[in-house]
């Protein structure tokens, strides 16, 4: 098997998610959704696009190149624990070990496995080399390496018991907007995308806004009335009504829309079907916030120059294979094993 081999199966499964007569891909979607009440046609179908974009052959290649990868001459056995929270989440690390050549022990989260089995039978299906390279199992004892995405809670257990093989261990993360007051009407639009695509279930969903002083929220919300339809999903909308219904019996005060409660509050982190405000007075304030927070933000929405990588406006959810989680570089990692 040839690095050419395997970036060209990579190449081959993103154009089967845009495959329109895909009978197995359409069998996988309706278990997906019969898995995972979130894992809606919306959610599913933002997930495949977005991999198609990124699995296209120039930047598999770019990718690849950039970071001059080798296949292994001697195949080490890396233990994937792989979340669940939105559509095929786990994709990018199971790539990240073929693409070093290793054996991926793969264990699937519960809420994404029809999907990612899917991925599994059409590798396998482009080359036998991949049924040897991928194994699904509840157990890692066998594992040389470890890369393991949970809650801050699980995340702890991980570093414990696996500290004593080569390991990458991700946390929860949020992210976050910083506003300039200058944005366009199509920018603050867009940040509906940031807020609303999975429902805000994902690491790179816009948690916080960071708004200049004397900027009304109010303004960001008016842009936001399209996104009204997240409150035909079931869940969605029993998220909202519960924190609703808790603002108004703590007397807290927040902004209402009837889809997305908005409360001034320094914290990161927001739960769905809300979103956290705070003000800054210059970009020394809005530095220390995100030098405070370095270690629970995925991603930083802006049109400023803030001095660290930022995203546009509405492409929060749209990463690129480089754009790697908790900025820790996941090829690097598993071509330091070989």
């Amino acid at each position: 098997m040839m690095l050419n081999d395997v970036a060209a199966a990579f190449v081959r499964l993103g154009q089967s998610f845009s495959d329109g007569e895909n009978i197995r891909l359409e069998q996988a979607i309706r278990k997906a959704k019969a898995d995972n009440p979130w894992f809606d046609d919306s959610s599913i179908q933002h997930a495949l696009q977005t991999w198609q974009l990124a699995l296209n052959e120039e930047s598999v290649h770019n990718w690849l190149e950039s970071e001059q990868v080798l296949l292994a001459t001697t195949p080490k056995k890396v233990g994937l624990i792989l979340a669940g929270n939105i559509p095929l989440v786990g994709l990018h690390d199971l790539l990240s070990v073929l693409a070093c050549g290793h054996i991926a022990l793969a264990r699937f989260s519960s809420e994404d496995t029809a999907l990612m089995d899917y991925v599994i039978s059409e590798l396998e299906h482009y080359h036998p080399w991949f049924k040897e390279h991928i194994r699904k199992t509840e157990r890692l004892n066998d594992a040389e390496a470890i890369i393991a995405t949970g809650s801050n809670n699980s995340s702890r257990y991980f570093e414990s018991y696996f500290a004593h093989l080569p390991h990458i261990i991700r946390k929860n993360r949020n992210s976050l907007a910083v506003l300039s007051g200058s944005e366009s009407t199509e920018e603050l639009k867009a940040l509906g995308k940031d807020i609303f695509t999975y429902y805000g279930l994902g690491c790179r969903n816009i948690t916080h806004l960071l708004l200049p002083q004397h900027f009304s929220p109010t303004l960001v919300y008016d842009q936001l009335a399209d996104y009204w339809e997240v409150m035909n999903h079931n869940k969605y909308a029993n998220n909202f009504t519960y924190h609703r219904a808790l603002f108004l019996l703590n007397k807290q005060e927040h902004l209402d829309n009837n889809f997305l409660l908005m409360k001034e509050d320094s914290s990161l982190y927001s739960p769905v079907g809300c979103l956290n405000y705070s003000y800054y007075a210059d970009l020394e304030e809005v530095r220390s916030y995100l030098n405070r927070e370095a270690g629970n933000i995925q991603a930083v929405v802006s049109t400023l120059d803030l001095g660290i990588p930022v995203v546009a406006p509405g492409k929060s959810q749209e990463p690129a294979l480089n754009d790697y989680a908790d900025n820790i570089n996941t090829l690097q990692f598993c071509m330091s094993l070989n």
